[in-house]
C-alpha cells in the first residue's frame, strides 16, 4: 500500500488522526524507545531478534504512559516526534500491521471447531 492509501485509512481507522511517532533517541532511535500515539492509545514498537516487528498497547493516554514508564523506572525520560526518515519507516510498518486482521483464523471464518468444543481425547 501506498502512503496516500496509509493516509486515508489513518482517517478512517483512527478516528481521523494520523498516527504520530515518538521516540527517546531521535538521533540514535535503533538505541531508544520508540512509540505510536493514536485516538486508541499508545503503542511501544517491539523489535524482535531476527528484525520481526510488533507494535503494543501499553496505555490509553499520555498520563497512563507516563506512569507506565515511571513504574518501569524510567520516570524522567522524554518523548520527542520523529517526523525524519525512521519515524517515517515505523509509520509504514505499523500501518501494514494494522490492515492485517488481529486474528486471521476468527472462528466466523475458521474451518476448526472452538477449544471448548474439540474432542480431546
Amino acid at each position: 500500500m501506498g502512503i496516500d492509501g496509509m493516509e486515508r485509512m489513518a482517517r478512517e481507522e483512527f478516528k481521523g488522526a494520523r498516527p504520530r511517532v515518538f521516540g527517546t533517541d531521535v538521533e540514535n532511535p535503533e538505541h531508544g524507545r520508540v512509540f505510536i500515539w493514536t485516538q486508541m492509545g499508545w503503542f511501544e514498537r517491539m523489535e524482535g531478534p531476527w528484525g520481526d516487528v510488533a507494535f503494543t498497547p501499553v496505555a490509553d493516554s499520555e498520563t497512563q504512559l507516563r506512569d507506565w514508564l515511571t513504574q518501569q523506572g524510567n520516570p524522567d525520560i522524554d518523548l520527542s516526534e520523529m517526523d525524519n526518515e525512521f519515524g517515517r519507516t515505523v509509520y509504514r510498518e505499523f500501518m501494514e500491521q494494522a490492515e492485517q486482521p488481529l486474528y486471521p483464523e476468527a472462528p466466523e471464518t475458521s474451518s476448526q471447531e472452538p477449544f471448548d468444543e474439540q474432542d480431546s481425547t
